[in-house]
């Protein structure tokens, strides 16, 4: 089965929510998002290279690195609305 990254949302902006912060995405291609991260220490704004593996229908893992070193891993369910996110976040002693 060769599953299509065409139905992937570019354009798209969404908000996820994690249990410190929220942050928000827009999906520039297949290839790149920005995510800005509003409050807190993590709050920051970036372009990341992303990887997208289409999963049937609507539902797409996207991960990608930040320049910090964080990883995040998502799966977007576009059908349903939701987001699964993993996230490993830098260090508190790199935060500055």
């Amino acid at each position: 089965m060769n599953l299509s990254i065409d139905h992937f949302p570019v354009g798209l902006e969404l908000d996820v929510s994690y249990p410190n912060f929220t942050a928000s995405l827009s999906l520039l291609s297949t290839t790149q998002l920005k995510f800005e991260i509003k409050e807190g220490p993590l709050a920051h704004i970036e372009i990341v290279d992303i990887h997208v593996v289409p999963l049937g229908n609507s539902l797409f893992t996207v991960s990608w690195q930040e320049k910090d070193g964080a990883t995040v891993t998502n799966v977007q369910d576009f059908d349903r609305g939701l987001i699964h996110s993993h996230a490993t976040l830098r260090t508190a002693s790199s935060c500055g």
